[in-house]
């Protein structure tokens, strides 16, 4: 064999490896690859597997159900709003790399699992978390009047970091459609105003206008103390001035 040819041999079993890797490293996962032993709480088991019910085979397949604007007289709508005492780019940094297995674990909201379209993976509430990106599915549990649990899963669908907003869409097939976004925006004195706004149709007309906008508020108020916390410590605020 000429070195001529030996070379063509190498490239071309480089660029089959690469490519092998590539396709195989983009396969979607199928639903039954999930791990339940590693999922706490029985109502996100049965969420995922109801997707199955529905055709879904793969994590994939699931797709997010958004706030339609041609539907919106039977959308309810949240609004809240909190003021935060620093600099917008790091209450951003802290909002799109926050940890949903520390900032979602309280009496009332619990992170299980989580899966990338992008990257084809799981990360459970037990392991580290890099930040948020879109086509992540995010599964949580919800602890209602502290006796029944309800599980909601929700899509990253847009991330815009000039506008610095996050939207998330609410999973088919679930009790809740459409769709929640975070809003930052500058203040005159230099500081961050961070906006939540939900759009949200539930199935049942009593949870639209009784428990959803309840708990959705606590919800709400104790992610933004966890953010403002985060972002106007004393160890942030000493890290933006050097």
């Amino acid at each position: 064999m000429t070195r001529h040819n030996s070379q063509v041999l190498l490239l071309m079993i480089f660029l089959f490896t690469y490519f092998s890797c590539f396709v195989l490293g983009n396969v979607p996962i199928p639903i039954d690859s999930v791990d339940f032993n590693r999922i706490r709480y029985k109502q996100v088991r049965k969420l995922i597997n109801r997707q199955k019910h529905f055709g879904v085979k793969t994590f994939d397949d699931m797709k997010p159900v958004c706030y339609n604007t041609t539907d919106s007289i039977n959308y309810q709508t949240f609004k809240k709003s909190q003021f935060i005492r620093q600099d917008i780019s790091v209450v951003w940094n802290n909002l799109i790399h926050q940890s949903p297995s520390n900032e979602f674990d309280g009496h009332i909201v619990t992170f299980s699992l989580l899966y990338s379209k992008k990257q084809n993976i799981f990360l459970y509430s037990d392991e580290s978390f890099g930040g948020i990106e879109e086509g992540q599915i995010l599964f949580f549990n919800l602890h209602v009047l502290g006796i029944k649990n309800l599980a909601v899963a929700l899509e990253v669908t847009r991330i815009d970091n000039n506008l610095k907003e996050i939207e998330y869409c609410y999973i088919d097939h679930g009790s809740t459609k459409g769709t929640q976004k975070f809003m930052l925006r500058s203040t005159p004195e230099g500081f961050t105003e961070i906006t939540q706004l939900t759009r949200y149709k539930c199935k049942s007309r009593f949870r639209d206008r009784r428990l959803y906008s309840f708990f959705h508020n606590r919800i709400v108020s104790d992610f933004f103390k966890a953010i403002k916390n985060k972002s106007e410590s004393r160890k942030t605020s000493l890290a933006v001035e050097h």
